[in-house]
């Protein structure tokens, strides 16, 4: 809550111009909770909409790679004339000719290749899903900290406007005593350089209220509602592990991004699978073909041929290119699985700093709650002892000033501590819509 002071007509009408301005400055409209802002956005941003067809394309190039189990039908056919010079003792021909050729492929097997392909295309759409929930509880994490900023950002600057209210209110009594005869004109300037001090915490309140506001638009595509109307939201209980090691635990074993980094290090071993297959072994397919003729190849009439036949094909460079494709392969293999690894440490780093945010944000809020308390009981002694002429107009400036500022901080540790679980459920993986209440 803000300080209530008794103030003067002028500084209400000030205060009220002051909030009227602010207000035409957004869109007013219905506010919403936090949760009903986001699941829309989940499913129109801009880096949600491209994760979802990156998904798709994924399982598009599974059916692909899945197909080369099926056989493969090729038809050649042609029609044109056909003129032939022959050797002497043969009559030369010049005739329209006209061919088809049906031949259809079935791949019996190639060691291994293709089903490594198969499954090396499967890990790459259980990568796509993975990257697809991490993006969106990134977004969420990210439209959550913007919202809150902005709640952060506006109760600051409603509490260094008051700020200024009061302290020029103090001012102006000051200098009506000097010029009465009645003053101290040192408390006089010592009043108004307070207030510059006011003055300039109050921009700089402003300056933080439009950068939040920038934030919160770059996700949400436009401005916050009323400030009044933002409520703060309320995560579900229980999301938050009972100690950080629990917390590690459950973050290396679900957090979208290693599964994703995980998904990477089992296409890179599909990879040396396929390679070996394909570059060291045969491939065996069925071919059956039907090659119906007529006028073609100088031969006058129509013509029928039918096969059938397995056949082997081994290419195989003779520069032993594939021992370097190999080499290659098994070198991608333990950079996928180093990375791996680096991504393993970073997660426990990303888990173990949310949580000592969180134990950091929790304790200052206790500190600082309890400054609050203490510079309003000083102010209310500082103001009795003023009127019984046992303390200067600075002591109570100083009062008002400290008490504002410890409210200030009080209410943006409460946002602290909020953003901090926001981090940290995110970190372990957990930063889903039903985690909002």
């Amino acid at each position: 809550m803000y300080p209530i002071f008794k103030i003067s007509l002028q500084a209400v009408k000030t205060s009220l111009l002051v909030m009227v301005f602010s207000a035409l400055l957004i869109n007013i409209s219905e506010g919403k909770t936090l949760k009903e802002l986001l699941v829309p956005l989940l499913k129109s941003h801009n880096l949600v909409v491209a994760s979802e067809n990156d998904l798709t394309a994924s399982e598009e190039r599974l059916k692909v790679s899945k197909g080369a189990w099926f056989p493969t039908a090729t038809i050649t056919s042609h029609y044109g004339k056909e003129k032939q010079n022959k050797t002497s003792g043969t009559d030369d021909t010049d005739l329209i000719s006209r061919q088809a050729d049906l031949t259809v492929n079935q791949l019996l097997w190639d060691f291994g290749a293709t089903n490594s392909a198969v499954n090396a295309a499967d890990f790459a759409v259980k990568s796509s899903d993975y990257l697809l929930e991490s993006t969106k509880q990134d977004l969420i994490l990210r439209g959550a900290t913007s919202y809150l900023n902005v709640i952060r950002t506006w109760r600051g600057l409603g509490y260094a406007r008051q700020s200024e209210i009061n302290i020029k209110k103090q001012t102006e009594l000051e200098n009506a005593l000097v010029k009465k005869g009645a003053g101290i004109s040192s408390d006089a300037l010592q009043a108004k350089a307070t207030l510059s001090g006011a003055q300039a915490r109050r921009v700089g309140a402003e300056g933080a209220l439009s950068v939040a506001r920038n934030a919160y638009r770059s996700v949400f595509r436009n401005d916050p509602s009323n400030f009044k109307n933002l409520k703060v939201p309320k995560l579900v209980e229980g999301m938050i592990p009972k100690t950080v090691e629990d917390a590690v635990k459950i973050a290396l074993k679900g957090n979208p991004k290693l599964r994703a980094s995980d998904m990477g290090a089992a296409i890179a071993m599909e990879t040396i699978n396929s390679t070996k297959s394909s570059s060291f072994y045969p491939k065996f397919d069925v071919i059956a073909s039907t090659l119906y003729k007529h006028n073609a190849g100088g031969a006058i009439g129509h013509q029928e041929d039918k096969s059938l036949k397995v056949q082997m094909t081994f290419p195989f460079n003779l520069g032993f290119t594939a021992i370097n494709t190999l080499k290659a392969s098994k070198n991608d293999a333990t950079s996928a699985s180093l990375k791996v690894a680096e991504t393993r440490d970073l997660i426990e780093q990303s888990v173990r700093d949310a949580w000592a945010n969180l134990k950091t944000a929790k304790s200052t809020r206790w500190f600082l709650r309890n400054q609050a308390t203490i510079s309003s009981e000083f102010l209310e002694l500082a103001r009795k002892e003023r009127k019984l002429g046992n303390r200067s107009l600075l002591d109570v400036l100083n009062g008002e000033t400290a008490l504002t500022n410890a409210q200030s901080d009080a209410s943006a540790v409460e946002v602290d501590v909020l953003i901090a679980r926001f981090t940290l459920i995110n970190a372990i993986g957990r930063l889903k819509l039903n985690a909002l209440k």
